[in-house]
């Protein structure tokens, strides 16, 4: 990312910071859209004793969550704190349930957009043939692994991984086998709760129309970034950002905030297609300014959350689980 950051000049990172402006505001609230529209998929996903909390609980879990997220290798650590703000109100089960599903929605609909690549840069964009062709191979293979994702959606994942993890490993190299039924039980709870949540009228199309407006969100926001910035085809452009955007955020998921990856894809796609690749590494930058904004926003309102608590002694009202309510009094204990 230094390297970069060099190559660019400082002049021209001036420039383009001068450039953004106000606009750079329109941008974070383009990104906040996107945040308020994975919590009413959280909330969907959640099921019926979800949708009796607040919109509102489920937007600061979004907002929180994903600041620690972005602030973390891999990505995912928000997602534990996600998984622990909703397990004080919900069922361990319906907690992680509704996270899965929202995930695996998310996953299907990215794969759609980096699919949707291949025929961007050949209308719109000045693309090589042979360019357009490498991305319609690669869009072919993430529509398939969509296509995945919507049967685990609707089906679940069902026990085979399970019964091949019985059947891996050596001596003491080995899964003890009550473990792996520990692990299958809690597994079949969870994959019945999202999918008793996803069969529930209306669910379906308010997650996959919500996740939709989420992503449309995001390439509002690299579009803005692209137009202040004086860049050509900002609609096509900004579809191309987000997708090579993502498919980079998966395979340098290790690397904290994608700095370098990021900024090194954005320029080789951009060249690729016959855009300015150093308009590719600004808006990449500008994506990184962003994330700082939403990193001090997530990490201040989980702060401001846990000391409202802490002061007001509420605890929340999470009910039991089934199988805890019927063990005896002593086995509760």
């Amino acid at each position: 990312m230094a390297w970069m950051v060099f190559h660019l000049g400082q002049g021209t990172l001036l420039d383009g910071m001068v450039a953004v402006g106000w606009g750079f505001v329109l941008t974070c609230g383009a990104h906040l859209t996107g945040l308020l529209c994975d919590a009413m998929v959280l909330r969907t996903c959640a099921g019926a004793p979800g949708r009796k909390l607040p919109y509102l609980h489920y937007a600061r879990i979004s907002i929180a969550g994903h600041g620690v997220n972005e602030a973390t290798p891999f990505g995912k650590v928000g997602e534990v704190v996600k998984y622990t703000l909703l397990d004080e109100r919900l069922k361990a089960a319906d907690s992680a349930g509704a996270l899965v599903a929202q995930n695996i929605a998310s996953f299907v609909v990215n794969c759609g957009l980096i699919a949707l690549v291949s025929p961007v840069a050949f209308l719109f964009l000045d693309a090589d043939s042979l360019i357009t062709i490498m991305f319609g191979v690669v869009g072919v293979g993430f529509l398939l692994a969509g296509a995945v994702g919507l049967v685990i959606m609707r089906r679940g994942l069902g026990g085979w991984p399970f019964a091949l993890l019985r059947k891996l490993g050596i001596g003491r190299f080995r899964v003890p086998k009550r473990r792996i039924q520990r692990w299958e039980k809690a597994w079949t709870k969870v994959e019945k709760s999202w999918k008793k949540a996803t069969a529930q009228r209306g669910a379906l199309p308010t997650i996959w129309i919500f996740t939709v407006l989420s992503r449309l969100a995001n390439v509002l926001e690299a579009g803005l970034l692209i137009y202040f910035l004086g860049g050509d085809h900002y609609v096509a452009a900004a579809f191309l950002n987000l997708a090579g955007y993502q498919l980079t955020s998966w395979v340098f998921n290790f690397v904290p905030m994608s700095a370098g990856p990021a900024e090194g894809s954005a320029y080789i796609l951009f060249r690729a297609v016959g855009l300015s690749p150093d308009l590719g590494v600004m808006v990449e930058i500008g994506r990184k300014l962003r994330r700082v904004v939403f990193i001090f926003l997530g990490v201040s309102l989980l702060g401001w959350d846990t000391f409202r608590r802490f002061m007001s002694g509420d605890e929340g009202k999470k009910p039991a689980d089934e199988d805890e309510e019927k063990k005896p009094p002593a086995e509760k204990s």
